[in-house]
């Protein structure tokens, strides 16, 4: 039952939150300087912006879980029903990370930007890809939540024949 549909879907959702180890969230720019905002904290070349990884404790903390829980789901295919409940919590997991992203970082580092900076600086901020990645791994747990209920509707369908 490995090779199943939603096997592949999980295994992407994986993937693609592995990927947040690699790829930066967002870029923000004063205009001489380039900071990129990752998982890990804050890259850049001025070292009064530094944000110790215990900041982004979270971030690494949710992307961890985001990857294990999907590998996880896979392997306990024969309860499907505890499979639906995983995958619906690493919904929940990807829309707390875009939630932390969008409302607590974003606002945060453009805080100690404008703290550092003073009044007369102009930020423009950039979303890079590892921001898209939390909404294809939604879009890739609902179509794997479909496949298992399929599973579950055609099991229980068999059953009724018996």
């Amino acid at each position: 039952m490995i090779q199943r549909r939603q096997t592949i879907f999980m295994l992407l959702s994986a993937i693609v939150s592995g990927l947040l180890f690699f790829m930066p969230l967002a870029s923000f720019e004063t205009g001489d300087s380039a900071m990129r905002f990752t998982i890990f904290g804050i890259q850049n070349p001025i070292e009064t912006l530094t944000l110790s990884k215990s900041y982004t404790w979270p971030l690494i903390a949710l992307t961890v879980l985001m990857t294990v829980l999907p590998i996880y789901t896979i392997f306990i295919y024969k309860k499907r029903e505890l499979q639906v409940k995983l995958c619906h919590l690493a919904m929940l997991l990807n829309i707390v990370f875009i939630g932390l992203v969008f409302l607590y970082y974003d606002n945060d580092i453009q805080k100690i930007i404008a703290a550092v900076e003073g009044d007369s600086y102009e930020l423009d901020v950039a979303y890079f890809f590892g921001m898209a990645f939390p909404l294809v791994n939604l879009v890739l747990e609902i179509l794997a939540i479909k496949g298992i209920k399929k599973d579950i509707a055609l099991l229980k369908s068999i059953d009724r024949l018996r």
